[in-house]
């Protein structure tokens, strides 16, 4: 989930997600957890079993917030030594949980985005120190409840008016309005002032899929048309980093705020079985986690993927004296959702778009309105609909820069996901 400072730091704007007695009781008993045991949670919207790693480590940031800043002079939560086992139960990117379920798209706009993104941590691993490079071995990760979210803000996204650019204002000037209007509704300036008029771009919408399922599809039934699809699902964490190099509160983003310390990479192929690897820059490393995501596109063109609450079991070793610059990995799919795929969607193909030009930007927004485009015509989804499948199932590829100063962009999202998928 990436997100962008906000000017709406209200209290009262922030909806936190709560849960009962009885769940709080029941992550405090999984300490007592041997090997891959179940544990009962009564309560609607919480988690119902989750799986508990070898040992007695989890570390439950999920009934509260540890904290959303990164900040090399946290103390850590909880330490291990490297080859122990630990768990971090997290909370979603937009830390709204079950209100998600009825959220409407214009309480989607109250959302306080300086709030956003808690993290789970900090973890300190023993003899960790700046100059060694920390192994994260990503042992599982599975959602704690049984739906997820994606939102559509005018504000985020790649079609988004929050930029750093000095043209950023003339954005709704230039953009699709329907996808990025920062003023929907009436103008009163404007002649004739009965026109008819944007309704903006705010949207929700939901998957939903098992407690604890890694694998297989979650269900898409469009917000708009009722259109339904399947999404494959490869569970993920969307943060994953190391306190940062310099003293100081840092935003969650980007993934190089203060060092190659990680962060909010959002790497869909950092799944199950990947072997991450990031450098140190203070002693214990104190790792962190959070922003969980069950399915997610090479971009995230929305600024959210299929958001969720989220646990992550994770094994830790050092490299002692080896210094890099940014996160590297060894994973165990180039694209993961295809593991999930099944014969028959394979073999409906891929849509394909494409955009060429000098500008690497645009190029990927002209390949994402192509797509759009194509969608909503093919599908009969609405543009919003259509944008959101985009964002978690459509893949943003630099396909070539052999034409310079000309560069190739694509966009592929896979047929067989719609319900009655074409066959030609």
């Amino acid at each position: 989930m990436c997100f962008a400072h906000s000017g709406t730091a209200s209290e009262s704007l922030h909806v936190q997600a709560g849960i009962s007695e009885g769940a709080a009781a029941a992550f405090a008993g999984l300490a007592d957890a041997r090997g891959l045991s179940q544990v009962d949670v009564a309560g609607s919207g919480v988690p119902e079993s989750v799986a508990a790693p070898s040992g007695d480590r989890v570390l439950d940031g999920y009934t509260s917030v540890k904290h959303n800043r990164w900040n090399r002079d946290l103390p850590p939560a909880v330490s291990v030594r490297p080859g122990e086992e630990i768990q971090l139960l997290c909370r979603d990117a937009l830390d709204i949980g079950d209100q998600a379920r009825t959220m409407t798209p214009d309480g989607s706009m109250t959302i306080d985005l300086g709030r956003i993104h808690p993290l789970t941590g900090p973890v300190e691993i023993e003899g960790a120190e700046p100059g060694d490079i920390l192994e994260v071995e990503i042992l599982d990760v599975s959602p704690l409840v049984d739906f997820g979210y994606t939102t559509i803000s005018p504000a985020l996204g790649i079609f988004g008016t929050l930029r750093p650019e000095a043209l950023a204002p003339f954005a709704p000037y230039t953009e699709a309005a329907q996808l990025s209007d920062p003023n929907p509704g009436r103008v009163s300036s404007a002649v004739p002032d009965d026109q008819p008029y944007n309704t903006g771009a705010a949207f929700v919408q939901l998957f939903e899929f098992e407690r604890g399922q890694s694998s297989g599809y979650a269900t898409f039934v469009g917000a708009d048309t009722g259109r339904r699809a399947r999404i494959p699902v490869a569970p993920f964490m969307g943060i994953l980093g190391n306190a940062p190099l310099h003293r100081g509160m840092y935003r969650s983003f980007p993934p190089n705020v203060s060092g190659g310390m990680g962060g909010n990479t959002d790497v869909r192929q950092f799944v199950k079985g990947t072997r991450l690897q990031l450098p140190v820059y203070v002693d214990g490393a104190k790792f962190s986690a959070g922003d969980g995501h069950m399915a997610q596109g090479d971009g995230e063109i929305t600024g959210t993927a299929i958001e969720t609450l989220m646990s992550a079991t994770l094994r830790f070793s050092v490299i002692k004296n080896t210094v890099i610059t940014s996160p590297r990995a060894i994973v165990p799919a180039a694209d993961p959702t295809q593991l999930a795929m099944s014969a028959d969607m394979l073999s409906h193909g891929y849509y394909i778009t494409t955009g060429t030009g000098p500008d690497l930007m645009e190029n990927a927004k002209n390949a994402v309105r192509e797509m759009i485009d194509w969608l909503v015509v093919d599908q009969k989804v609405s543009m919003h609909e259509a944008y959101a499948l985009c964002s978690v199932a459509g893949d943003l590829k630099i396909s070539e820069t052999v034409d310079l100063p000309h560069w190739l962009v694509s966009m592929t999202l896979p047929r067989g996901i719609f319900e009655n998928a074409p066959t030609s």
